[in-house]
């Protein structure tokens, strides 16, 4: 559990942990350079508690303290946890009754804030994510968001060797880890019930720190992407020129990737963006094209779906959808 200035919720987090109905667990806090007391509140712990640790990283960074972190680890099962979130007391029980061989397993998920009413973003995350568990397909958007939960997965040790553990140095750490597993090919176990709570806070990392804003991620989306479903035997059409499109479009670039890029918006057609002319859709046969989807309006999207179902394309086959 890396810790970075938590302030008064690493209390009820490690209450959390002290309350789980398994309780053959240990307890590796890393401290993050915090200067918040919270360093001081995690040691009352382990001086209590024989396992609990409390180690300071030898870096810097929530990834140096990851890594830190999991070299002390002597379990068989690796869990992460975040500092300001809460366990339910079940949680680790709930996980290894459905753990089996070659395997990471996850569940639901809730976010709740002390400091104020949480805002749609967050809600229709929750009820995104939780919509993916119990889909059956929990992949099906892994371009558009993070599928699994930072702290809400367990995993063999060996198994989480083979995907490199914490070694990987892109980020967000935890949607990196979403893409190595989804190439991995990993059986996937889901507990059909939360599993973890969320804590939104003014100090989240996801609200201070710019490289875990979601307009950030497409750099890592098109690595991926390239990586592990692009069919080099057909060429590659990006559709949406709006804000999102021009992320991924700059990406492709960066890549050197060759691309097709359309639009659905009058206003520009024929435009030249980054050295590339944007056309309208209807000038190019779909049929021909593996598609990258960068729409972020809900009424535009139900519009573009409609046309790809209409064609009877497959999703993370045909098309992906980046945002």
């Amino acid at each position: 559990m890396p810790f970075k200035n938590p302030g008064k919720y690493i209390i009820p987090c490690i209450e959390s942990i002290l309350n789980q109905t398994y309780k053959n667990w240990e307890l590796i806090a890393v401290n993050d350079q915090s200067d918040d007391g919270s360093h001081q509140r995690a040691l009352s712990y382990a001086d209590c508690h024989d396992n609990i640790s409390v180690i300071n990283s030898d870096g810097k960074g929530i990834i140096d303290a990851l890594k830190c972190g999991y070299n002390f680890c002597g379990g068989d099962y690796i869990h992460r946890m975040d500092s300001d979130d809460i366990m339910p007391s079940g949680k680790l029980e709930k996980m290894l009754s459905v753990m089996r061989p070659n395997c990471l397993v996850t569940g639901l998920v809730d976010y709740f804030s002390d400091d104020f009413d949480l805002g749609d973003g967050y809600k229709k995350y929750t009820e995104w994510i939780n919509n993916s568990m119990t889909s059956g397909d929990l992949w099906r958007g892994i371009y558009k968001e993070c599928p699994i939960p930072s702290s809400g997965w367990l995993i063999h040790r060996n198994d989480f060797e083979d995907m490199g553990a914490f070694n990987s140095t892109l980020i967000p750490e935890d949607y990196d880890f979403s893409f190595r597993l989804y190439q991995s090919g990993m059986d996937i176990g889901i507990v059909p019930q939360v599993i973890h709570h969320w804590r939104d806070s003014t100090n989240r990392t996801s609200r201070t720190e710019s490289s875990y804003f979601p307009e950030n991620y497409f750099d890592l989306k098109v690595h991926y992407f390239l990586e592990i479903d692009r069919d080099n035997s057909v060429p590659l059409m990006l559709w949406g020129a709006g804000k999102k499109g021009k992320k991924v479009a700059k990406s492709l670039i960066n890549y050197g990737i060759e691309f097709t890029w359309v639009t659905d918006n009058p206003s520009k057609f024929g435009v030249n963006i980054y050295d590339q002319i944007v056309q309208s859709r209807n000038d190019v046969n779909l049929k021909n094209y593996q598609q990258i989807i960068a729409i972020s309006s809900p009424r535009e999207q139900n519009e573009v779906q409609s046309v790809l179902d209409g064609m009877e394309f497959k999703n993370r086959m045909n098309y992906f959808w980046f945002c």
